[in-house]
């Protein structure tokens, strides 16, 4: 009886499959828990084609961490769309809030040495931190001007800051902390006129 003949496997976009197989490990077990070997033999093909699409593995956690930012921006998009003033910063810092509470793992790689300035716009979606700042910028008594750096670096620190504190498993999303933090700083971003 003849050996069976082994089938090769041939994906139509490996690069976009790795970056999918290695996302759902990061969100799993952390940045940590897979080598690029497994993410082929996941993918169903050799490593050496997986090394075609990515030198390493910190290479394709790059990748990753880009998708998050990507995931991020579309949810910041989405919660701030048709607002406007403090309700638009508000929804905005929330998105990174939500973000953290509900993909720990993902936006402590998408802000790890691995993700970008996170400036970056993708197919048309404005990057996350550029939505806070236009949200910041429609605040300001004369929006013409650029906006303000410190309320800028205030209101950017004030989400980052609790979203890390959230994903790091400090604080949970309906810590009463949250609400005051956003309350006290949005007060110095935007006073009461």
């Amino acid at each position: 009886m003849p050996a069976a003949k082994k089938q090769t496997y041939h994906h139509g976009d490996l690069r976009s499959a790795l970056v999918g197989l290695a996302l759902d490990r990061v969100r799993k077990g952390g940045a940590e828990s897979f080598s690029l070997r497994e993410a082929a033999r996941d993918a169903g093909v050799t490593s050496g084609a997986a090394y075609k699409h990515f030198a390493d593995k910190d290479e394709l956690l790059a990748a990753v961490a880009a998708e998050a930012l990507t995931l991020l921006a579309q949810r910041s998009l989405k919660a701030t769309s048709g607002l406007k003033g403090k309700a638009r910063l508000h929804a905005s810092a929330m998105a990174y809030i939500d973000f953290a509470a509900a993909e720990p793992r993902l936006f402590r790689l998408a802000f790890s040495r691995f993700g970008s300035d996170g400036t970056t716009e993708k197919d048309g979606v404005p990057a996350a931190f550029t939505q806070l700042r236009h949200a910041v910028a429609e605040l300001q008594d004369d929006t013409a001007k650029p906006v303000d750096p410190d309320a800028l670096a205030l209101a950017w620190a004030v989400a980052h800051g609790i979203a890390s504190l959230i994903s790091d498993g400090m604080w949970k999303k309906n810590d009463p902390r949250v609400a005051a933090a956003l309350r006290l700083s949005f007060k110095g971003i935007a006073p009461a006129k």
